[in-house]
């Protein structure tokens, strides 16, 4: 309801102009509570894209996770916790630069028990809607990683069972040949990621790691 009346005034010019002249009025910690009702929720995620392309077709790493009835296999992440602080108080410090990375780092490790490495920032995905998952906003961050001790040391210790899911939220850990995502039951926005946005992104990767 909150967010078609801020969409309502948006519309209206005249509306618009005099409900921003009583916003500024307004104290500033009602007026950020008001924010908080009107504006859109988001959730922030980081993904982890891990392909090995040593292999004929390349693989890609996906996790089943078990609180999904549809869409149960994915790209492995999470989403940003908050920050520790109190929102109504001003913060003296500041962020590390690399806040979603470290988050996508310890998410990993935490319930795949996997130590990976960041390369860099593919795709920011803005997503309205998931059907598996409604409710706030999504913004996804697509990074491309690799497994820190490699793609062979992760294989022999996944087929040997010594790294295995950490988390009851993960069922299975996989690689998976590219040319196969169809057979499985993949989250939407992952699916598109996989097959749509990656192989637009493919060419301008491969010609930043050949610098």
């Amino acid at each position: 309801m909150f967010s078609w009346l801020a969409r309502f005034i948006e519309r209206h010019p005249d509306l618009h102009r005099f409900s921003l002249y009583v916003w500024r009025l307004f104290p500033p910690r009602l007026a950020g509570f008001l924010k908080g009702l009107l504006a859109r929720k988001w959730l922030v995620g980081a993904v982890a894209v891990m392909i090995d392309e040593t292999n004929s077709p390349p693989e890609v790493l996906l996790v089943e996770h078990s609180y999904r009835s549809k869409g149960a296999w994915g790209l492995p992440g999470g989403s940003l916790e908050s920050t520790p602080g109190d929102p109504n108080q001003p913060r003296n410090g500041a962020s590390s630069d690399d806040v979603i990375e470290s988050a996508l780092r310890r998410e990993i490790a935490e319930e795949l028990g996997i130590e990976i490495t960041v390369i860099r920032l593919i795709r920011i995905d803005a997503i309205p809607y998931i059907a598996e998952e409604p409710g706030p906003y999504r913004l996804d961050f697509y990074f491309r990683c690799a497994p820190r001790e490699g793609f062979a040391a992760l294989r022999r210790s996944l087929n040997s069972g010594q790294t295995k899911p950490c988390s009851p939220e993960i069922r299975q850990i996989r690689f998976v040949p590219l040319t196969d995502l169809s057979k499985y039951d993949l989250f939407s926005s992952d699916v598109r990621f996989l097959t749509e946005d990656l192989p637009r992104h493919k060419s301008t990767l491969a010609t930043i790691d050949e610098n």
